[in-house]
C-alpha cells in the first residue's frame, strides 16, 4: 500500500536534537514539545515521501523498561505507538529488535511502501537491507551537529535516501531549562572523536572549502538534501537574526 510510516529512535533524536540547538546532550537540561516534534517529523516524512502517514513508532530505552509519566503522555499522542526497551550500563536493549519487528511486519502485510527512520544505530543497517528486499524504500533522517556526521557509513550506504535536518528546524520544539547550563563542546566531543569517520561515501556533508579531514570540498561528492520544505518555513523564518536597523543620515559620521 502506498503509505509511509515513521520510526523514531528517541535516544538519538532527543540527544542530538538538543545538542544541535543548545549544545548539550543532557536530557534533564532541556524540555521538549513532543506534540510539535511529532507533527514536524510526520510532516517531513509525508513531504519527502509524497505519501500519507500511517503512524509514528517511537522507540526508547529506559532503566529496566520502566514507564514514566512522560511516556504515558507520549503514548496518549494520536498516531504514535510507544515501544520501550531496556537500558543498561553501556548499552541499549530492545530498540533494534522492536524496530525490526515493526518494519518487517508492516512490510510483509503490505501496510506501507516507504519507511522514514530517524536513528544513528549501525545495527539497523541489516534491518534496513532486509525490509528493502521486501519492497520497502527506506529514508534515513540525519540530525546534523556543527556540520558533523554522527551516522555510520554502513547505515548511510544501506539507505535509499538521506534527509538532513539541523538546529534551525528543531529549535521551536526544545527549550533549555532555566538554570541548566549546556555542557562544553570539548567535553561532549573529545578531540579526534570524528577522526575515523569518512565523508567520501556519497553522503558527506561539506561546510566549507576544506573539510575537517583536510580534503578540498571539490574532491567530495555532493552533500545530501537539507530539508527546507514549506512545512518548516515559519520556523526557519523565526530562527533568522533580526535585520540591522538602518542608521539615519544625521547619525552617520562625517564622510571620508
Amino acid at each position: 500500500m502506498d503509505r509511509c510510516a515513521l520510526f523514531v529512535d528517541a535516544g538519538y533524536v532527543l540527544a542530538d536534537g538538543a545538542m544541535a540547538v543548545h549544545g548539550t546532550r543532557h536530557r534533564d537540561s532541556v524540555s521538549w514539545d513532543y506534540s510539535g516534534l511529532l507533527k514536524f517529523l510526520s510532516g517531513l516524512s509525508g513531504d519527502r515521501s509524497g505519501l500519507p502517514i500511517l503512524r509514528c513508532y517511537w522507540y526508547e530505552a529506559t532503566v529496566e523498561g520502566r514507564r514514566t509519566a512522560e511516556h504515558d503522555a507520549l503514548a496518549d499522542l494520536p498516531g504514535l505507538k510507544l515501544r520501550l526497551g531496556r537500558m543498561r550500563p553501556g548499552r541499549r536493549e530492545g530498540i533494534e529488535t522492536e524496530m525490526h519487528r515493526d518494519l518487517t511486519t508492516l512490510a510483509r502485510n503490505g501496510a506501507i511502501s516507504d519507511a522514514v527512520v530517524v536513528s544513528a544505530e549501525e545495527e539497523l543497517a541489516e534491518v534496513i537491507a532486509e525490509v528493502q528486499d521486501l519492497g520497502i524504500r527506506v529514508i534515513l533522517v540525519h540530525i546534523t551537529v556543527d556540520g558533523s556526521w554522527t551516522i555510520s557509513r554502513l547505515l548511510r550506504q544501506e539507505s535509499d535516501d538521506i534527509l538532513e535536518v539541523g538546529g534551525a528546524h528543531l529549535r521551536p520544539f526544545v527549550d533549555l531549562i532555566a538554570g541548566a547550563e549546556p555542557a562544553r563542546r570539548d567535553e561532549e566531543y573529545p578531540a579526534g572523536a570524528y577522526a575515523g569517520r569518512s565523508l567520501a561515501n556519497g553522503h558527506g556533508s561539506v561546510t566549507g572549502a576544506v573539510t575537517h579531514h583536510g580534503l578540498p570540498a571539490a574532491a567530495l561528492p555532493a552533500p545530501p538534501t537539507i530539508y527546507a520544505a514549506p512545512v518548516v518555513a515559519e520556523y526557519q523564518r523565526s530562527a533568522q537574526p533580526p535585520a540591522a536597523r538602518p542608521v539615519p543620515q544625521d547619525e552617520q559620521g562625517p564622510a571620508r
